[in-house]
């Protein structure tokens, strides 16, 4: 993150089923886990950026209503001044 602090976003639970939670390491004095809100995909295995104030995620792998794997176009974008996710409009 921009103010040092380490982001770990989404990823694979102990069933292989992606996450969408998002929580950031703050280090120091006191050393903590913050939670920050979730993408609106769950996904793992995909990339992700960091541009000035923003957190940029896209593609990797999800899963449909019915529990088959399926590979994302999308990409969404955390701003660390709204602190929120915001969806790209369009996928790739």
């Amino acid at each position: 993150m921009s103010d040092g602090r380490y982001a770990v976003l989404g990823g694979d639970d102990a069933n292989d089923e992606p996450l969408s939670s998002c929580e950031v390491l703050v280090l120091g004095h006191d050393e903590h886990w913050e939670v920050l809100l979730a993408m609106h995909e769950s996904r793992s295995h995909f990339v992700c950026a960091a541009v000035a104030e923003c957190k940029i995620v896209a593609g990797g792998y999800g899963r449909t209503p019915n529990g088959a794997a399926v590979l994302l176009r999308s990409a969404e974008v955390f701003d660390e001044v709204l602190g929120r996710w915001l969806q790209l409009p369009c996928d790739f």
